[in-house]
Formats: C-alpha cells, structure tokens, sequence
C-alpha cells in the first residue's frame, strides 16, 4: 500500500482521458477514449491503461505531469462489448483485465489477461471465454502470499446448461502461465481451491487504486 502518494483523479469526458491532481491542476491525456483503468508501480508511477475508440490498447506513464504513451495494437473488435477494465502491477510487470460481453449470447463474457513489462512491451495475451455472470460478480480476482494470481469464475456447464460451475485459475508469476487449480500441486497452507486466503483486492470490477480515485463523467 502506497500511504505518501497525494490522491489523483482519473476520468473521462467526452471521450477524453485527463488527470487531476490534489492541487486541481487538470492535464489532458488522451483523446478517443472509451474504458480505462490505472494503478501506481513501487516507484510512485501512474500507469494508465486505455482502450480508444478503434479498440487499440493504449499504455501512459504519468510522472510530473510529462506523458509516456505506447500503443500495444488492436485487442477488442466491438468497443460496445467492453465491460470493465482492471489493473495490478506486481514484480514491475502490469497485469491488465479486461471484460467483454459476448454478442451472441446473453449473460456470457470473456476475461482477457495482458500481462506485461514496461522494459521491453513483450505482451502476453490469454482469453478466458464462456464465463457466466454471478449474481454478484463476473470473476473474482486474490493473490496469494506468493504474488500468483486466482482467478475465480463460473463457466457454462456443458452436461447441464441451466447450471454453471464453478472454476479456478491460478497464474504463476514466475513463469507467466494460467494453471488450473487441482493440476497445481501447493501445500495446502499456501492455497486452498476455496480461496478463503485474505485478499488483498476488493471482489468489486471497478475499484479504488490505492490513492487513485475513478470519476465517471457522463455526456448528458
């Protein structure tokens, strides 16, 4: 947790990405923008992670009011279709998610997870497809005490399609690969398939960043 850093303000407006600081000194972003999350790495930066309305992947780094952007591609088809975006940084690599609802069916969604460096951008993707909504949530997302990743979420079950199942993922850091749950062999003091660990991520998709606070403009 991050207690010396003075609180931003991170929105959108008119399909424009800005930035307020504590002293209400407001700097433009970006233009085009459609969904967006941010989070602070160990050094007090900001990272924004965007998606425009062409549906690329944009990444900013705001340091001091200077703007690093890099462009990653295209990674969504239909900008309608976005969901929600979250982002964790953990061991200086970015760990963004994003939620996209199917066009096909109701009440069904894909998880997209671009894990990342800001040394190199050598973007690994993974798609995680068919996912049930909750009645609560569409994924739960912890980490455990060895910086890996669970993700938890219910999946359409093919044997009785009235009754989804619950599954989890668990995402080595170390060799950044998605595992599922019962083919990892852990101590069980380390990790249960419960994940009743404490977490150390709110259950909620659109979160308090430490000290970044999300606004929400809207147009009318």
């Amino acid at each position: 947790m991050i207690n010396d850093t003075k609180p931003f303000y991170v929105y959108t407006e008119n399909n424009c990405l800005y930035i307020k600081n504590i002293n209400e000194k407001i700097d433009k972003i970006a233009n085009n923008i459609v969904s967006y999350c941010a989070n602070f790495d160990d050094n007090n930066l900001i990272h924004i992670c965007s998606i425009d309305t062409k549906g690329r992947l944009i990444h900013f780094i705001y340091n001091n009011a200077r703007i690093r952007k890099k462009v990653l591609g295209k990674i969504c088809h239909n900008i309608n279709n976005l969901k929600n975006m979250r982002l964790f940084i953990i061991q200086n690599y970015l760990n963004l998610f994003v939620v996209e609802e199917s066009s096909i069916k109701e009440n069904i969604f894909r998880v997209s997870h671009y894990n990342f460096s800001t040394s190199n951008y050598n973007v690994y993707k993974y798609h995680i497809n068919n996912i049930v909504q909750n009645n609560e949530y569409i994924y739960k997302l912890n980490i455990d005490e060895m910086s890996n990743m669970i993700l938890t979420y219910e999946s359409e079950n093919k044997n009785n399609r009235g009754e989804p199942y619950r599954q989890t993922l668990i995402f080595n850091t170390t060799n950044r690969k998605w595992i599922e749950a019962n083919s990892l062999l852990r101590k069980s003091n380390s990790f249960s398939p419960e994940c009743n660990c404490n977490s150390t991520i709110k259950d909620d998709l659109f979160e308090f960043c430490y000290s970044i606070s999300y606004k929400k403009y809207n147009n009318d």
